[in-house]
C-alpha cells in the first residue's frame, strides 16, 4: 500500500513550503515523494522552492476561478484522489506544517491497516473552541445532516483513495451540480468550509470501515498529542508569519515545547540547528 503527501499551497505561503518539504526531504520516509499543487501563476516559483528543498517533489497545476483562491485549494484537497494517481493513502498537509522527527506513515495506521481518524464531539468543543462550530454548518448544508464531531483535530490527515470520489459523487447527486460548480457557488462562497471536516464527517456516515476512529476525550489529550496517538508534524499558523510567537503547544526533541516561541526560532533548531 502506497501513501504521499499532498500540499496544496499559493506563492503567499512559500515562506513556509520551502521549510516544511525541506522536513520531509529530511525526516520522511516510506513514503512516495510528496506533491504539491498550485496556479498556473505559482507554478515557476513553486518549482524553485521544490528545486531547494526536495528535488524529487511533483509540482501540479489546479487552476481556480477568479478571486476564489482559497476554493481552489480546498478544492484540490478534495481532488487529492485525481492529482495522487499512485497514492493508496493520501496524507494531507499544510504549507505550514512541519516534520520534527522521523515521519513515516505507519504511526498513522492501526495494525489492521486501517488509518486513525481522530475527532472531537462538538458539544466537548463549546468551552474550549467555540470556534469551530461555523465549520458545523458547512457541512450541513453540503452534506445534508448536521455532523456532531469535528474532524479536523491533526494533520497530517490520512484518507483513503476510495473516499474522495465517493464523497463528491455524493455532493452531486444532491446538488444536481458538477461538484466544482457547487463548491464555487454563491451557496457555498458564503459558508465557512473545511475539506477535512467533510471527507471526515462523510466518512464516518456513511463509510466507517475505512477508519479506525478516535474520540480524543476517551484516548485523552496532552498539548496537541492524543495519548497513543502521538504526532511528530507541527503545525503553525500561516497567517501570523514566522516570528510571531505561537500559542500552539507542540512537544519536540527532548522536552521541548513550541508555545510562547516564534516558528522561525523552531524551524531553524530542528532544521537547521543542532538539538540536544
Amino acid at each position: 500500500m502506497t501513501s504521499q503527501v499532498f500540499i496544496a499551497s499559493y506563492a503567499k505561503d512559500f515562506c513556509w513550503l520551502i521549510h516544511c518539504l525541506g522536513s520531509l526531504k529530511r525526516f520522511a520516509s516510506g513514503f512516495l515523494h510528496p506533491v504539491v499543487c498550485v496556479a498556473s501563476e505559482d507554478y515557476d516559483g513553486a518549482v524553485r522552492i521544490v528545486a531547494q528543498s526536495y528535488p524529487e517533489a511533483r509540482v501540479v497545476i489546479r487552476d481556480g476561478r477568479e478571486g476564489q483562491g482559497f476554493m481552489r485549494a480546498q478544492i484540490a484537497m478534495m481532488r487529492a484522489d485525481e492529482l495522487c494517481p499512485e497514492a493508496d493513502f493520501i496524507f494531507l498537509l499544510g504549507s505550514d506544517c512541519l516534520a520534527t522527527c522521523r515521519f513515516t506513515p505507519v504511526e498513522y495506521f492501526t495494525t489492521d491497516g486501517k488509518p486513525a481518524m481522530l475527532f472531537s464531539s462538538y458539544e466537548s468543543l463549546k468551552s474550549v473552541h467555540s470556534d469551530t462550530f461555523p465549520w458545523q454548518t458547512g457541512v450541513n448544508r453540503i452534506l445534508g445532516f448536521k455532523p456532531v464531531n469535528e474532524y479536523m483535530r491533526r494533520l497530517p490527515i490520512v484518507y483513503p483513495r476510495a473516499l474522495f470520489p465517493s464523497m463528491r459523487s455524493f455532493i452531486e447527486a444532491r446538488h444536481g451540480k458538477d461538484f466544482d460548480d457547487f463548491i464555487y457557488s454563491d451557496d457555498v462562497l458564503n459558508l465557512n468550509t473545511s475539506e477535512s471536516n467533510l471527507l471526515g464527517a462523510y466518512a464516518h456516515r456513511y463509510m466507517p470501515s475505512l477508519y479506525y476512529w478516535v474520540d480524543i476525550a476517551e484516548a485523552g489529550m496532552h498539548g496537541v498529542q492524543v495519548k497513543g496517538w502521538p504526532n511528530v508534524v507541527c503545525q503553525f499558523w500561516s497567517h501570523g508569519g514566522l516570528d510571531l510567537p505561537t500559542d500552539r503547544m507542540f512537544h519536540y526533541g527532548f522536552g521541548k515545547m513550541t508555545i510562547g516561541r516564534t516558528p522561525r526560532e523552531i524551524i531553524n533548531e530542528i532544521l537547521y540547528g543542532n538539538m540536544t
